[in-house]
């Protein structure tokens, strides 16, 4: 690394510090008086900005779609049949929501936090003889986006990084698309707790306050709120082992030290996880509540793999656009989906994609059906649980298409490592808020205004950035 690429990454360190961007460290998650800066990118990766104007384009489509899932609760009961007999938390979640369908929603409104993550796709067209570029999903991301703030923020840091490149302001601001992820997301938790309608009222921050590295991310936020509501309205941050603390009057107000709750946020993923009786009984009563919840576990529910898988189907996407004219946004959804297959059934179809992804696993992905990323398996790892699985553990699975992204060179700036020009893959990661009525399925608001760009080592499976093996990024959009 020359000595001006060095000045560049020792300034963007300093910066990233000034900025927010900053995390606690692995051994340290308890203790804000020891902190590192998040993982990035040195320069802004280049993604063509048809990719990426088609990614922004179909956001609101697919934010109603999952919108609308959630509001369908027969279809939640039709995705899950399989899931339940192997899948004890599911099972246990989903007798919950039945339950709480059948007592009736106290609070039907609730805000829905999304991202979808893409990738820009390259195989071979045996027509034109030439590779074939497409914007094909990864997945979809639902409840907590506790990070939307260093996507936010690795914006300034990639402007000052090419300002001091000497590149110019102007093409600075043309090639850098803008990013106010976080700011959308404090938009759209105020206008919850001006909605809840008394001003005494708290929003919680549900948070795992000693395990998780981003404290410093959940703060912006909370300070966000704080200047959006001139002081106004007062954030209380809970972790799972505090939720005791939480009441619930007959009127099923939650309260929290007397004071009531106006907005349940969940910097937590309930789905997948077995708890204790104690609190499993404490999130009954959080979700059973008139806290307006961001978001609800409906919406958890069906941000899963195997829901991903559902709507590939004929017909599963058409289920929630019956309007002639939202056909346009069945149509910009499908043309990002990648080729997915359900694995419950024992049919000879069925059969033959578990025989090819034994034979061929590098053309194949299975995850579990989990919401959001991570735990997957790849390679042999796929022949092994191909192999080794009964009906009801492959139910709990799918198998995706693997994606075969294209590569750039960038430098990946990691605490404690050496900076290093590496052959990178990037996500394309696109935030949409919803606050809407799960009882009616009407949209009372709609916020889409920002990115999250996640960029791995070429030879890496998993990006996650906390786990040590992605940055977050910022798109140099080229024509």
């Amino acid at each position: 690394m020359t000595h001006d690429v060095q000045a560049l990454v020792d300034d963007a360190i300093d910066w990233a510090h000034n900025l927010f961007m900053k995390m606690r460290t692995p051994d340290h998650y308890g203790r804000s008086d020891v902190a590192q800066f998040a993982p990035f990118t040195l320069f802004p990766s280049p993604i063509p900005r048809k990719f990426y104007d088609q990614a922004i384009a179909v956001q609101k489509a697919m934010s109603l779609l999952y919108f609308r899932i959630a509001c369908d609760f027969d279809f939640l009961k039709m995705a899950y049949n399989d899931v339940i007999e192997s899948d004890a938390s599911v099972r246990m979640y989903m007798k919950f929501l039945e339950e709480m369908k059948t007592e009736g929603i106290k609070q039907p409104l609730a805000i829905f936090l999304q991202r979808s993550d893409y990738m820009v796709h390259e195989s071979y067209d045996n027509q034109t003889n030439k590779p074939k570029y497409e914007l094909k999903q990864i997945e979809v991301n639902g409840g907590s986006v506790g990070t939307a703030c260093m996507s936010q923020q690795v914006r300034l840091l990639h402007a000052r990084v090419l300002q001091k490149a000497g590149v110019p302001d102007a093409f600075i601001d043309s090639v850098l698309a803008k990013n106010q992820s976080s700011k959308a997301l404090n938009r759209m938790l105020y206008q919850a707790w001006l909605t809840y309608g008394d001003p005494n009222a708290i929003i919680l921050f549900m948070d795992n306050k000693t395990k998780s590295p981003w404290h410093f991310a959940n703060y912006h936020d909370h300070y966000e709120l704080e200047r959006l509501s001139n002081g106004k309205a007062k954030i209380v941050h809970l972790a799972l082992n505090e939720f005791k603390n939480l009441t619930m009057d007959e009127d099923f107000t939650l309260r929290l030290g007397g004071l009531p709750v106006a907005v349940a946020y969940k910097n937590l993923i309930f789905m997948g996880s077995i708890l204790a009786p104690a609190t499993f009984n404490m999130i009954r009563m959080i979700e059973r509540s008139k806290a307006i919840k961001a978001t609800s576990l409906f919406f958890e529910f069906c941000t899963t793999k195997k829901v991903q898988q559902l709507l590939a189907m004929p017909g599963m996407v058409e289920r929630f656009f019956p309007d002639p004219s939202e056909a346009q946004m069945i149509a910009d959804i499908r043309n990002t989906f990648a080729k997915l297959w359900g694995l419950e059934n024992d049919d000879e179809q069925t059969r033959m994609i578990i025989e090819d992804a034994i034979a061929h696993p590098e053309r194949y992905v299975l995850k579990p059906n989990k919401e959001g990323g991570g735990k997957n398996f790849w390679g042999q790892d796929i022949v092994d649980k191909l192999k080794t699985f009964n009906r009801s553990e492959r139910a709990a699975h799918i198998l995706m298409e693997r994606l075969n992204p294209v590569p750039t060179k960038n430098f990946m700036v990691w605490p404690n490592k050496e900076t290093q020009l590496s052959d990178v893959v990037n996500e394309i990661g696109i935030f949409g808020y919803i606050f809407g009525n799960l009882k009616d399925g009407t949209v009372v608001y709609y916020e889409q205004n920002g990115n999250m760009i996640r960029t791995k080592l070429a030879d890496s499976n998993e990006g996650g950035v906390s786990a040590g093996t992605g940055a977050f990024d910022t798109p140099y959009l080229y024509d």
